[in-house]
């Protein structure tokens, strides 16, 4: 697999998911890579510590799907991300009234306070710095 500078400069063509948003819909985006993340490592003849910053070079997301990036490029397997949104969900994701779910999809300051976290955990930095040298696919966000 080499560094992650070895597989930006590499020649070739690069793997790259795009990640769109949705708030807590963002479930159903980890579902479906929680298949992909299968069918791959079952594919590739890879062992049960597979995830798909093994295979994908570049990651990028959208509001909830720059979450779901993140996780990825941190390397968390799927089955991590789906826990992390099943856990934290709720907090992060406000059940706004109906009319304004069309403006509102989510509190900002909860959801970046819940992402710090997951970045703190998974890189051992307490700045949870997005250019940690621990993250294993370049990372693309729009939020």
């Amino acid at each position: 697999m080499g560094t992650l500078i070895d597989r930006i400069q590499a020649k070739g063509p690069k793997k790259i998911p795009a990640l769109d948003g949705g708030g807590i819909r963002g479930i159903l985006t980890v579902e479906v890579l929680a298949g992909i993340e299968g069918m791959l490592c079952k594919g590739l003849g890879r062992s049960d510590d597979f995830v798909l910053a093994d295979y994908f070079d570049f990651v990028a997301g959208t509001s909830t799907g720059a979450i779901i990036a993140t996780c990825i490029a941190l390397g968390m397997s799927a089955s991590e991300i789906r826990t992390f949104y099943l856990d934290s969900g709720e907090e992060m994701f406000d059940k706004s009234f109906l009319l304004k779910r069309y403006r509102y999809k989510y509190e900002d300051e909860k959801l970046s306070k819940k992402l710090q976290e997951v970045i703190r955990a998974k890189t051992n930095d307490l700045e949870a710095n997005l250019g940690s040298p621990k993250l294993r696919t370049l990372l693309m966000m729009v939020m």
